[in-house]
């Protein structure tokens, strides 16, 4: 009797770990089909997402409810404040007087037009998603190029004019290839491929280019600053569940700024040696045009000053829910209740709830009224211009990763990649931040994150060193797209201008890309200890929540293990 339980428990022990084979290997195919998609675009971006809600329960991964959860966790709604705060931004153009202020300043030479640019580009992608940053500074950069050649142009012309005036050979100045710019002052765009030199047409490049680069720089050094960030969040919290990792936003921010400012100057240097040697110079009339613009804008309104107000209001809850070194107001409640997802929500219901024009009290007719009855952001223009997409495309990287952890898919891979043991972690390190790298060029930094980050966590634990070694630069080197045009949007913004060529963004974008790699290594090595401890196996990585064990599997299907006397 006994001889014959022990070959039923025999029995049930290999079916059950049939089953798990069985289960990893539907999870590994789920995975394939779906980064297929994402890499070769067969479907919407956001419908591939979906595809974890179908595959996942009829392949018996998990249950419907259960993926469903995992579409919208604490994250999502952290990224939508986020987005809603951008787009109160937008909507009263604060950022444009922002922009126009700092070219204003710098002034006019290419070289600090550039690093102006790049200041702008990467500190509103911060804040805002880097395609309306793009989008917001492209047209400004064209109109600035205009202004540079035309006016170099003019000098030029008046100069050809004095020499040959003696001669009354004023005709001779259409000999130059570029012809006389209109009475505004500019040059029509049909006409910018014949009418600028070879070395303002690099110029053009230069700063182009900077505006791109720049905003896939700049969203690195926040969470909310680019999508790849929040899969991070999202997945520390579905990987270590409750776990205190340090990651929040202030952390990450001390974390992640000095290497992006780094970053950016290095892009700078780049990008000067390369497209602004040798570029005109500037003109005092374009010092002027800018300030002239920026005279034009309004002047500060009630709905800028009320969303600067909850801006800088979500920065303060941010910064002080848990700043570490003193206890934050986080602390006033029950833990884990309250998280930043919660201030953003705050503030978005705030943002609707604040009136866009100073509320006349004596109501003179209900028109005005109602005018000042309308928040500084309406649902309108969210509907109109929040990326919904994203959204999705977010939640079906956090489904995918549920199913990898639910599955113990990701247990396996990590297992076998235990294999790169035999190397130095700085060198796993930095292999992981190359094969990042070089996906991230050719499909979103959202998938990427969502299926490496799962994996490389799994290899940090099964090597017994703080995950956060290798989810932090696979994150970050997510956002180092900089190679091709379809690499990221902004990259497509700037090179549909047609100032550009594919080569051209290559050659750059490949040096740029070399140099963040480098910085992004060292300020592993050289910053990221001090500020999140990894010098320490943590105890939250020690027992994650492993796959069901034998005697679990058997309770779930109903079957009874006699042990031995």
């Amino acid at each position: 009797m006994v001889k014959t339980a022990e070959n039923h428990m025999k029995k049930n022990v290999f079916v059950y770990f049939i089953d798990q084979f069985c289960l990893q290997a539907r999870c590994l195919f789920c995975v394939a089909v779906m980064g297929s998609y994402w890499v070769f675009e067969a479907l919407p971006l956001a419908i591939t997402a979906f595809i974890p809600m179908i595959l996942f329960p009829l392949f018996g991964i998990m249950r419907s409810e259960e993926v469903a959860r995992a579409y919208l966790p604490d994250t999502c709604f952290l990224f939508m404040g986020g987005l809603m705060v951008a787009l109160a931004v937008e909507k009263c153009e604060l950022h444009a007087r922002i922009a126009l202020f700092v070219l204003k300043t710098v002034g006019s030479e290419p070289a600090r037009v550039m690093a102006g640019f790049m200041g702008v580009t990467g500190f509103l992608s911060m804040w805002i998603s880097n395609t309306a940053t793009t989008a917001l500074m492209v047209p400004i950069v064209q109109s600035v190029i205009t202004e540079l050649v035309s006016n170099h142009r003019m000098e030029d012309l008046v100069a050809l004019c004095e020499a040959h005036q003696s001669n009354n050979r004023k005709h001779s100045i259409g000999m130059r290839r570029l012809s006389l710019p209109n009475e505004n002052n500019e040059i029509k765009r049909e006409e910018m491929d014949t009418a600028m030199s070879p070395r303002e047409q690099r110029m053009a490049k230069g700063l182009m280019l900077s505006v791109c680069f720049s905003a896939n720089i700049g969203g690195a050094a926040t969470i909310t600053g680019t999508a790849s960030n929040l899969v991070l969040i999202g997945q520390l919290n579905e990987l270590f569940p409750g776990a205190d990792t340090g990651v929040n936003f202030l952390s990450w921010l001390i974390f992640a700024f000095p290497m992006v400012f780094c970053c950016l100057i290095y892009c700078w240097c780049v990008l000067y040696l390369l497209y602004l040697r040798g570029a005109p110079k500037g003109s005092i009339i374009v010092t002027r045009k800018l300030q002239q613009k920026y005279n034009e804008l309004n002047n500060l309104s009630f709905a800028e000053i009320s969303v600067v107000f909850c801006f800088a209001l979500l920065l303060l809850l941010w910064i002080l829910r848990e700043p570490q070194v003193v206890p934050g107001w986080g602390d006033m409640f029950r833990e884990e209740f309250v998280s930043d997802a919660t201030s953003a929500m705050f503030i978005v219901i705030l943002l609707f709830t604040l009136p866009e024009k100073l509320p006349n009290l004596r109501g003179r007719n209900k028109n005005e009224a109602q005018k000042a009855s309308s928040g500084l952001l309406d649902w309108a223009t969210v509907q109109d211009r929040f990326p919904w997409s994203v959204l999705f495309l977010l939640g079906g990287g956090f489904a995918l990763a549920a199913g990898v952890k639910e599955s113990g898919l990701s247990h396996d891979i990590g297992a076998i990649m235990r294999n790169l043991e035999v190397f130095n972690h700085n060198i796993i390190m930095l292999i992981c931040i190359m094969i990042s790298v070089t996906l991230t060029n050719v499909c979103s930094n959202t998938v990427i994150a969502s299926i490496f980050i799962p994996i490389v966590a799994e290899l940090a634990r099964s090597l017994e060193i703080d995950p956060l070694n290798f989810m932090l630069p696979v994150t970050i080197s997510a956002s180092f797209a900089f190679l091709l045009p379809v690499a990221t949007p902004p990259n497509a913004i700037v090179f549909s201008s047609g100032y550009l060529k594919v080569f051209d963004m290559f050659i750059s974008g490949l040096c740029v890309t070399l140099g963040c790699v480098v910085l992004s290594m060292l300020n592993m090595l050289l910053w990221a200890g001090f500020v999140f401890n990894l010098h320490l196996f943590p105890q939250w990585a020690k027992n994650p929540s492993p796959p069901l064990d034998v005697q679990d599997w058997a309770v779930e299907n109903n079957m009874t293990f006699v042990a031995k006397p």
